[in-house]
């Protein structure tokens, strides 16, 4: 009887010691958490840096998801890896502007990556830990507690109509987009702010669908972007961008351009409509976008008020340099925007169609 009873218990321990032979350490998590957490740098131009947040990498083909202000209008993205790899060719695949998060993507295989985890059985109280930027000080880690799962709408400037949880673990500036995670290890949500001594982070599960929204829009090539300790402390960042940028060069790898008005008395529409009746424009190979944070280059039109001089400056979107300025006097908007149209095609084809004679 006596052996019975023994034999149960131990069946009964079993499974129990077998659960906390594989149960991770805190180390163990913070050491798989940091490998799947990246450094998202975004910049305003010409290597100027004007954000560092956080990224949680969610699959092996290179899904990030992240806080979507530190990369909402920026001109240059660029990402890093805890093992020093860098991408400087970063997509948009998506952005929940309510939750401030955003689905990012580079092109790569094979990567560590976080297990989402739906978050049913997760309760205050229960254990979290924190992987993030925080003070530019990268891969910081940070643990606590699930403190409550609340409406945004309680929190000041959180927004409505979503859940966020609170948590204890400390976060600090350059944290936002970082990874909280579980006592298994399991992405549970993605950081989006603090006030006081909480944080707060919106439950993975409700940006699941951001990678598959369908937008994909590649950003800005992040090649220039640097971490401020990396900075000469008497050279702007602007500088090394621009000391090796070659005009000619910009205006042959060229894409893509948005156009954009400073006058109602000359409008975008007019100048597309005269660039696309010039017959050189097709062959440059040139597509006008709507949407600045993926054009290669600007034309910005202009009409001073009190004259008849209508102006054009095309600039590099990335090093802020200007490569020509035009101008031509007309009484008559749509008359300046043909004469305009001809000499921005003459430019273009002067390096992109060498030989050609524009009419």
């Amino acid at each position: 009887m006596k052996a019975r009873v023994f034999l149960a218990l131990a069946f009964a321990v079993l499974p129990l010691a077998a659960q906390q032979a594989t149960s991770p350490s805190a180390n163990d998590i913070f050491e798989r958490t940091k490998a799947a957490t990246v450094i998202v740098l975004a910049g305003e131009g010409a290597g100027r840096l004007q954000s560092i947040s956080t990224g949680a990498l969610i699959s092996k083909d290179g899904v990030i998801l992240t806080a979507y202000h530190a990369v909402k209008g920026a001109a240059e993205v660029q990402v890093r890896m805890a093992n020093g790899e860098v991408f400087d060719r970063v997509e948009l695949l998506g952005f929940d502007e309510r939750r401030d998060v955003a689905a990012l993507k580079i092109s790569a295989g094979g990567l560590p990556s976080l297990v989402p985890r739906t978050n049913a059985a997760l309760a205050p109280g229960d254990s979290v830990y924190a992987v993030t930027n925080a003070n530019g000080l990268a891969w910081s880690a940070t643990e606590g507690i699930l403190s409550a799962i609340r409406p945004a709408d309680e929190i000041q400037g959180a927004g409505s109509g979503f859940r966020l949880f609170q948590f204890s673990a400390p976060v600090a500036p350059g944290s936002s987009g970082g990874a909280l995670v579980d006592k298994n290890g399991e992405l549970v949500g993605i950081i989006t702010g603090s006030a006081g001594n909480a944080g707060f982070a919106v439950p993975v599960e409700s940006v699941l669908g951001l990678p598959d929204s369908g937008h994909r829009v590649a950003l800005g090539a992040g090649s220039s972007l640097e971490m401020p300790a990396k900075q000469a402390a008497d050279v702007p960042q602007s500088s090394a961008a621009i000391s090796t940028a070659d005009p000619k060069q910009i205006v042959k790898n060229a894409r893509t351009i948005f156009l954009h008005s400073k006058t109602s008395f000359l409008t975008v529409d007019t100048l597309d409509r005269a660039l696309a009746m010039q017959k050189q424009w097709p062959p440059l190979g040139l597509t006008i976008v709507q949407d600045q944070r993926v054009a290669d280059l600007l034309i910005e039109i202009d009409r001073p008020l009190f004259t008849y001089v209508h102006t054009f400056v095309i600039t590099d979107k990335k090093t802020s340099i200007v490569l020509d300025s035009g101008k031509v006097t007309a009484f008559d908007g749509t008359i300046a925007s043909g004469g305009l149209a001809k000499d921005i095609v003459k430019f273009f084809a002067a390096v992109r169609l060498p030989g050609v004679k524009v009419e």
